[in-house]
């Protein structure tokens, strides 16, 4: 399991960084189009957006695997045990189905979406800024289901007086 969510992991960081750069140089096209007399670039803006909301789904996702998303740390702090284990698979169970319903409602905004077009890059479906949602929905839920696996088990270990 740790495999395959590092594999994740290290395809994920991958185009989330391609995506992060398509953003800066749309961005910077933007502003020579600005700025620079008689060049014109329309699609920049809608390409720029489209990059930027991959970027931002798809960090998301990994800030999952690394369990730095959105909790409580005073809790976490205070609880010990079997109590914070409960604790712990309550968030996993709750992140996973957020997931679940990014999987299966971002695939039907894709499909509804699937045959609109980008007003000034017509090539552009709309379908592909919300294929992101069902990708990173996915991946929250398999890198939360791990990191459930990582704590019970470190839970485990903890209990038999060795933990690793």
């Amino acid at each position: 399991m740790k495999a395959i969510m590092n594999g994740m992991e290290y395809v994920l960081m991958r185009l989330a960084a391609l995506f992060f750069i398509v953003f800066v140089v749309c961005i910077i096209l933007q502003l020579v189009s600005r700025y620079v007399p008689n060049i014109t670039i329309l699609w920049a803006a809608e390409v720029a957006t489209y990059a930027f909301v991959w970027t931002v789904f798809l960090g998301a996702a990994v800030m999952v695997k690394h369990q730095e998303h959105f909790k409580v740390d005073f809790l976490f702090d205070k609880l010990s045990g079997l109590s914070l284990l409960i604790v712990q698979l309550i968030s996993h169970v709750l992140i996973a189905a957020f997931g679940l319903m990014m999987t299966v409602y971002g695939s039907m905004l894709a499909k509804l979406f699937w045959e609109w077009t980008v007003n000034t890059l017509p090539e552009l479906q709309q379908g592909y800024l919300w294929l992101v949602l069902p990708i990173s929905g996915v991946a929250m839920m398999i890198f939360s289901l791990g990191n459930a696996a990582s704590d019970y088990h470190f839970y485990a270990m903890e209990k038999r007086g060795n933990p690793s």
